[in-house]
């Protein structure tokens, strides 16, 4: 009999709905800035704003703010961290997918 799945090591920064659609994204790009993300997250300024903090807490995201022109522009990338760790996420889930769909 293999070892049972433990729940407990899933990462719970990445392992809300939001995030791992923001992580999912800044995988697949070099940096993406706030609208789009907002776009394609499909969530409000509000709530972004708030999950973006906590990913980069984390050291998941690194976020740069800055002006073009006289607009204020908010980029985002996923940091090496940030991949390490979705990257892991990715393989639990694999894992658990593996143990129960036969």
């Amino acid at each position: 009999m293999s070892k049972a799945f433990d729940h407990k090591n899933i990462d719970a920064i990445i392992h809300s709905r939001i995030r791992l659609s923001i992580l999912g994204l800044l995988a697949t790009v070099d940096e993406t800035d706030f609208n789009s993300l907002l776009k394609e997250v499909n969530t409000t300024k509000g709530n972004l704003s708030v999950h973006l903090s906590k990913l980069e807490t984390t050291g998941y995201i690194k976020i740069q703010k800055q002006f073009v022109g006289k607009i204020p522009q908010t980029t985002c990338s996923i940091t090496e961290t940030g991949l390490s760790a979705f990257k892991e996420y990715l393989d639990m889930v694999e894992e658990l997918a593996r143990r129960t769909i036969k």
